[in-house]
C-alpha cells in the first residue's frame, strides 16, 4: 500500500520525513519526481519556520529542530545495502535547506554588525582579536562550568551534562573528516592532524568516540536517559554543528564555530575532571575529558595558527564569516549552558548575552 503523502503533509514536514523510512524505492522515486508535492512541502516548511521564529511558537521550534535532527541522523549514519536504491536525498535536502535557512537566519539576527566588523586584516592580529571576542562573551567562562560544576556540582549534574554533550562529541570525528573536503596545504593538514587524534592515532581503544561512550556508560547516561533529559537548547546547538559541517558554503563559519569549540574545551573539561574526581567516580569514565585538556589546547593553537590566520591573510573578507561562526557557537553554547544551569540550580541567575 502506498503512503498517503498528502495526509502526512497535512500534519507537517516532520511526518513526511518519518514516512520516508517505510517507503519502497519505487515510491521514493515517484515522490522525488512529484514536483507539485515538493512545492507544497516547501510551503509547509516555510509556514513551520514562521510559526517557530516569527510567532515564537515553542512547539513549532521543537518540531523544526526534531525534523532537522532526523535529516542529520541520516546524513551521519552508515550506509545500508538494503537502501542502495532508496533515494531520499531530494526530499531531505528540500526540507533541510528551508529549515536551515530559518535557523541560521535567527542566529545571524542575534549578532550585532558592530561585533564582527572592523576586524584586523592581518592573520596574527585577527587571531588575537577573535580570542578577545571569546574571552569577553558570557560563554567564554560560563558559570555552569566555572562556578557550579567546579565548586559543588553533583554526580547527577555530571550525568546531565554528558547527556547534552551527545549533541556534538559522537560526531566530531566525522565533522572533521567533512571539513577536509576541498581544502589544501597546511590548512588541510591541520584539520587532518586533529582528525587523526580523534581516531586515537590509529589505536582503536583510544578512538575518542569510543572513550566518550565509555564516559557515558560510566556515569549511567544510557540512550533512554539521554532521550529523556536532552534539552531543546542542546539540540539546537547540535543541529547547527551539523549544518555548518555539511554545507560547503558555510565552511568559513564552521572554521570559526569549531575553532571556538576547541579553544573552550580544555578549561571546560578541567572543571569536569575536577568534579568527577571530587566524587571519586571510576577513572575509566574520565579518560576522554582528561585527554582533551591537553590535546584540545594544542588543537586550538594549531587551528588558529594554521587555519584561521592563513585564511584571513589570503582574503580578509573571510574574517567576517569566521567571526559569524564564532559568535553563533558562543551564543548557542550560552543558551544551552544557561538552560543546564537553570535545571541544576533553579535559583541561579542567567548570564547576560554579549551578542547584542
Amino acid at each position: 500500500m502506498c503512503t498517503n503523502w498528502n495526509h502526512l503533509l497535512s500534519t507537517g514536514p516532520l511526518a513526511v520525513l518519518r514516512g520516508l523510512d517505510g517507503s519502497t524505492a519505487a515510491e521514493l522515486t515517484r515522490l522525488s519526481e512529484d514536483y507539485p508535492f515538493r512545492g507544497r512541502l516547501a510551503e509547509a516548511c516555510r509556514a513551520l519556520a514562521v510559526r517557530a521564529y516569527d510567532d515564537g511558537e515553542r512547539s513549532a521550534q521543537e518540531e523544526l529542530h526534531t525534523a532537522l535532527a532526523l535529516v542529520y541522523e541520516r546524513d551521519f549514519s552508515g550506509a545500508e545495502v538494503a537502501d542502495a536504491d532508496h533515494e531520499r536525498q531530494p526530499i531531505l535536502r528540500d526540507v533541510a535547506a528551508l529549515l536551515e535557512r530559518a535557523v541560521l537566519g535567527r542566529e545571524l539576527a542575534r549578532i550585532s554588525e558592530a561585533s564582527i566588523t572592523g576586524h584586523p586584516v592581518s592573520g596574527s592580529e585577527y587571531v588575537r582579536w577573535i580570542k578577545k571576542m571569546v574571552g569577553e562573551h558570557p560563554a567564554g567562562r560560563h558559570p555552569f562550568y566555572h562556578r557550579h560544576l567546579a565548586e559543588h556540582g553533583s554526580r547527577e549534574d555530571l550525568r546531565l551534562l554528558l547527556a547534552q554533550e551527545t549533541n556534538l562529541d559522537p560526531r566530531f570525528d566525522d565533522i572533521l573528516a567533512l571539513m577536509q573536503v576541498g581544502r589544501h596545504g597546511g590548512e588541510k593538514l591541520e584539520i587532518a592532524a586533529n582528525y587523526w587524534d580523534e581516531m586515537g592515532n590509529g589505536d582503536p581503544a583510544q578512538v575518542h568516540t569510543k572513550l566518550f561512550g565509555e564516559a557515558l556508560a560510566s556515569i549511567g547516561a544510557d540512550p533512554d536517559y539521554v532521550r529523556d533529559t536532552f534539552l531543546p537548547q542542546a539540540g539546537v546547538s547540535g543541529n547547527i554543528s551539523a549544518c555548518l559541517a555539511l554545507s560547503r558554503r558555510h565552511y568559513y563559519k564552521a572554521v570559526g564555530y569549531f575553532g571556538v569549540t576547541e579553544y573552550l574545551a580544555p578549561r571546560r573539561f578541567r572543571c569536569v575532571v575536577d568534579a568527577w574526581r571530587r566524587h571519586g567516580l571510576d577513572e575509566v569514565g574520565i579518560v576522554y575529558h582528561d585527554l582533551h585538556i591537553g590535546v584540545d589546547a594544542g588543537h586550538a593553537a594549531g587551528w588558529f595558527k594554521n587555519v584561521v590566520a592563513p585564511l584571513v591573510n589570503a582574503d580578509p573578507r573571510i574574517g567576517r564569516e569566521i567571526a559569524l561562526g564564532a559568535m553563533i557557537r558562543l551564543n548557542t553554547s550560552q543558551d544551552y549552558l544557561d538552560a543546564l544551569l537553570e535545571r541544576c540550580c533553579p535559583a541561579a541567575p542567567a548570564t547576560t548575552s554579549a551578542a547584542a
